[in-house]
């Protein structure tokens, strides 16, 4: 939607713009009722368009690009079965579509098929506006790996009058119904649940994260009640901490176990970005926060974190550990160059001489008197005539990435590869303005699928096109720019696009 404009400017509409005052208590409630109804129907209306464009992009799309390496046994694994006739690069395509993670894209999907195929009954009263969307949803996560013929038959029992039912209710309702007509659905269910179980880690605005393992029921919550027997005896012992915060740290140390010395000691393997200003004693007010391995912090934290880690006199780093320090520019965070503590000590100039001379008398090189800050400076690693990456050019495209460079995708860059954005095939450089992250799922539809485009310019933004035309554009992780100009479309003389976001 084009925001309205006077003479250039956008106007701002508030809240109580688009209300009537003069709206009546039983108006406002109508007003209410008709916005469910529109924001279902406008539901079930996505999901019929997500379906043809589905419909349009079938596995047996995948065989025109001829051999490719498929996925592998744990992303097989993990593919709803709905999806099994469905091109690969789908999910991909709709997240990009959207402009949202292919988790997201892909549950969308899901509930698009399941709703126009077998739940058709409930798309047409989600249509009708008859239910919600979050009614709609309790049946989509019930009935969605139901027999046809079993989810039929539920729906016939559970829609009349579903559109007056509480979602709560209309969960026991259906439940009733579903187990009533297969018995075994329950146990089914469970068995799928069992076999997705993981273990996942939240991140969480304040800082901390959040450790979650899904398992059955009875052993997670035994877990849980053992966790807390351990923080009571913790509190009987005198620890004044909240009860709260001791089962949290009584967690961790069971699975740390940070008393057992029989074991490896556990390393830490940090990455820093910072501007090099922002890391002065006498930093300016207002300098750019630095970034600890994906969680920014201030400068001064950061500063902290380098004297903690002995960074002043560059000692070595323990045994199993290491320290990347990535040298970013501080007027638009671009990564100029990665090193190591040792990179940074001959990067200065060690002061040391490069010759032993067996006489005082003898006539000195003048490479032997170097001053502590003659070093060679740091700066990008070169062209390699090779294919392979040189361990420096993946650590500094490791490092500026953060992660895979597909729009929406977070995947590290340790289960990434490093990718030639021009083929090298073709003539491309094996060089760091020619190379970026992409994880392999993403390097099979940039390599394989048919009508992707992928554009890696010099600045360092990758541009990505769908097969439908959508394009999305992303930068490395940190790097600053000013705002963009108004595209366009936003002038009158030129139409808008609505493709190009």
């Amino acid at each position: 939607m084009v925001p309205p404009r006077v003479d250039g400017e956008p106007i701002c509409v508030l809240p109580g713009d688009v209300v009537s005052a003069g709206l009546t208590e039983l108006d406002l409630v109508a007003d209410v009722w008709s916005t469910d109804a529109r924001m279902a129907r406008e539901y079930a209306h996505q999901a019929a368009v997500i379906t043809e464009l589905a419909r349009r992009r079938r596995v047996a799309r995948d065989t025109d690009s001829g051999a490719r390496g498929g996925a592998g046994r744990d992303a097989l694994a993990a593919r709803p079965a709905v999806l099994a006739d469905v091109s690969e690069d789908f999910v991909t395509e709709l997240a990009m579509i959207r402009g949202c993670a292919e988790g997201e894209a892909s549950r969308l999907a899901v509930d698009a098929l399941l709703l126009t195929g077998k739940l058709a009954p409930t798309w047409s009263q989600l249509y009708a506006g008859q239910l919600t969307v979050r009614q709609a949803r309790v049946l989509l996560d019930l009935l969605g790996d139901a027999d046809p013929a079993v989810a039929t038959a539920v729906q016939a029992k559970v829609l009349p009058g579903a559109g007056d039912c509480p979602p709560p209710r209309l969960a026991d309702r259906t439940r009733y119904h579903l187990y009533r007509i297969d018995a075994a659905a329950r146990d089914r269910r469970r068995r799928a649940a069992e076999r997705t179980a993981d273990v996942h880690v939240e991140r969480t605005p304040d800082g901390l994260g959040r450790l979650v393992i899904d398992g059955p029921y009875p052993q997670v919550r035994a877990a849980r009640d053992a966790i807390g027997t351990y923080a009571g005896w913790a509190r009987a012992d005198g620890d004044t901490r909240p009860i709260g915060q001791l089962r949290s740290a009584t967690a961790l140390d069971l699975l740390l176990r940070p008393w057992d010395t029989t074991r490896p000691p556990v390393t830490a393997h940090l990455t820093i970005h910072a501007a090099l200003p922002a890391l002065r004693a006498q930093a300016p007010t207002g300098a750019p926060p630095a970034e600890l391995d994906g969680t920014w912090i201030t400068a001064a934290q950061c500063r902290q974190v380098l004297a903690d880690l002995d960074m002043l006199d560059l000692a070595p780093a323990p045994p199993g550990g290491s320290l990347t320090i990535a040298l970013d520019d501080p007027a638009t965070g671009q990564t100029i160059a990665v090193a190591t503590r040792a990179d940074l000590a001959r990067a200065a100039g060690t002061g040391r001489r490069t010759h032993r001379h067996t006489s005082p008398t003898a006539t000195r090189h003048p490479a032997d008197t170097r001053d502590p800050g003659d070093g060679p400076g740091l700066r990008p690693p070169p062209t390699t005539p090779g294919y392979r990456p040189t361990a420096a050019q993946r650590r500094l495209i490791t490092t500026r990435d953060r992660t895979c460079r597909m729009p929406g995708c977070h995947r590290r860059p340790g289960h990434c590869d490093i990718d030639h954005a021009h083929p090298y095939a073709d003539g491309g450089p094996t060089d760091c303005t020619n190379l970026c992250c992409l994880c392999r799922r993403h390097h099979r539809i940039k390599t394989h699928a048919p009508r992707w485009t992928f554009t890696l310019h010099p600045d360092g933004h990758l541009t990505v096109t769908t097969p439908s035309g959508v394009t999305r554009t992303t930068r490395p992780p940190g790097w600053h720019h000013d705002p963009e100009p108004d595209p366009p479309w936003l002038d009158d003389t030129h139409p808008p696009d609505p493709l190009h976001r």
